[in-house]
C-alpha cells in the first residue's frame, strides 16, 4: 500500500489510483479518499491543491494537438522504460518530470495524462478496489445510498434483492447489474437478503474482505473507525475473502473462509487476520418459533442430529463412543448453548466451540 502521508504535490499528481479519483469520481475511491482524509485531516491542503492542479491539467488538454499529445506520450515512455532499465537514471529522470509537471499547463496535462492512460488497467484497479472486477466500472450508472437518519433504510436492488442500511452507513450498487455478477459497495453496516442465482454471484466490497454469495441472507459490518470488520450468516452460505491486494494476512491458508448459518467472521485490521466463530446466540433457521423437541431414552447422536438440522451448525463427536449414551428430555426455547450443556452434563460430556464447530468431549457411557 502506498504510504501517501509522505507524499507532496508532485507525488499526488504522478499516482494513478489519486488522479482517477479526481477525474472519474466512482464511489469505491471516493469511499477510500474520504475515510482517508478523515484519518489524515493535516495533508488536507496539499490534496486540495493537487486535486485542483489536476483539474486544471485535464482541462489544458484542449491546447495540444494529437500530434503534440502523441509526440510528448512517446517522449515520455521512452523516459520511462529507460529509468525502469537503467536504476541509476531514476532520480534525475524524477528531478526532470517535476519542472514539467509544475510547468505550462499543457505539458504538464501530458504527463498526469500518460500516468493515468498507460495503463487502462489503472482505471479499474486501485489500492482500495484491487479486487473489483472491471466490468463494475463499466457501469454506465452508479447509485450511491447514504444513510444519514437514526433508523435502518430499505434498498431494492435491481434483481430483487433487498438491503437494510444502518444508520451512518454508505452503499453503491450499479443501476443495472451485469449478467455474470452483481457487485454492490458498502461502508458501514448492512443486512443482505440476497435473491438466489446461481449464474450471477452477489459479492459486497468493502475496504477490507470482499463477502461473494448466490443467494441468502447476511450482514456486514465495516465501519471505518471499528477495529474489526464482521460477517454474520443467517440464512445460506457465504464465502468471506481478504481483500488480499491491500492486506497481508499472516495466515495465507486463512484468506478465505466458507460461513454457513449462525457463523460469522471477523476480521482484525490491526493484526490483519480473519477469525471464524458461532455467533453469540444461535438462531433456529427458517423456524423462529421452533417447537420442542422431546426425547425418551433416545440415542445422543439422535438428538445431535436434531440439534444440527434445526439450527444448520456442525456438531462434532465420537459417534462409536457415544454410542451407548442415551437421552430423556424436553428440549423447548431453551438457547443453544443451554441445551448442549443440559445434554452434556446428563451424558457427562462436555462441549467447545472451535473454528465455528461445537466439538463434544466426553467417555463412554457403557
Amino acid at each position: 500500500m502506498q504510504d501517501y502521508a509522505q507524499y507532496d504535490i508532485k507525488d499526488f499528481l504522478a499516482d494513478e489510483a489519486f488522479c482517477r479519483w479526481v477525474l472519474r469520481q466512482q464511489p469505491a475511491d471516493n469511499a477510500f479518499w474520504e475515510n482517508w482524509l478523515r484519518n489524515n485531516p493535516e495533508r488536507a491542503g496539499i490534496v486540495s491543491k493537487a486535486k485542483t492542479l489536476i483539474s486544471e491539467i485535464h482541462h489544458a488538454q484542449n491546447y495540444l494537438s494529437d500530434e503534440e499529445l502523441e509526440t510528448e506520450l512517446q517522449r515520455l515512455s521512452a523516459a520511462r522504460k529507460s529509468a525502469t532499465r537503467d536504476p541509476e537514471y531514476s532520480e534525475p529522470t524524477r528531478r526532470w518530470l517535476r519542472p514539467v509537471l509544475l510547468g505550462t499547463g499543457a505539458l504538464a496535462c501530458v504527463v498526469v495524462l500518460f500516468f493515468i492512460f498507460s495503463n487502462p488497467l489503472s482505471w479499474q484497479t486501485g489500492e482500495r478496489t484491487a479486487h473489483v472486477p472491471s466490468k463494475v466500472y463499466k457501469s454506465e450508472k452508479w447509485i450511491e445510498i447514504t444513510n444519514d437518519g437514526n433508523s435502518t433504510k430499505s434498498v431494492s436492488l435491481p434483481d430483487g434483492s433487498s438491503v437494510r442500511l444502518s444508520p451512518k452507513s454508505r452503499f453503491s450498487y450499479p443501476a443495472k447489474f451485469v449478467k455474470t455478477g452483481r457487485e454492490v459497495l458498502l461502508n458501514g453496516e448492512a443486512f443482505f437478503e440476497v435473491t438466489k442465482n446461481p449464474q450471477s454471484p452477489f459479492k459486497v466490497y468493502t475496504s477490507d474482505i470482499v463477502t461473494t454469495v448466490l443467494g441468502t441472507s447476511f450482514t456486514v459490518k465495516a465501519f471505518d473507525g471499528d477495529k474489526d470488520v464482521r460477517v454474520v450468516v443467517k440464512t445460506g452460505k457465504v464465502t468471506v475473502t481478504a481483500n488480499t491486494a491491500r492486506n497481508k494476512t499472516r495466515e495465507p491458508e486463512k484468506t478465505q473462509l466458507v460461513l454457513l448459518p449462525n457463523q460469522q467472521v471477523v476480521f482484525h485490521r490491526d493484526e490483519q487476520t480473519m477469525k471464524r466463530s458461532l455467533v453469540g446466540n444461535p438462531s433456529p433457521v427458517g423456524q423462529p418459533n421452533a417447537g420442542t423437541l422431546v426425547f425418551e431414552n433416545a440415542p445422543v447422536a439422535r438428538v445431535f442430529e436434531s440439534l444440527q438440522k434445526q439450527y444448520e451448525v456442525q456438531i462434532i463427536y465420537d459417534a462409536d463412543l457415544l454410542a451407548g449414551c442415551q437421552l430423556t428430555a424436553e428440549l423447548g426455547q431453551e438457547p443453544l448453548f443451554e441445551k448442549l450443556g443440559m445434554i452434556c452434563k446428563a451424558i457427562q460430556a462436555r462441549y467447545e466451540l472451535i473454528d465455528g464447530q461445537i466439538i463434544i468431549q466426553g467417555s463412554s457411557c457403557r
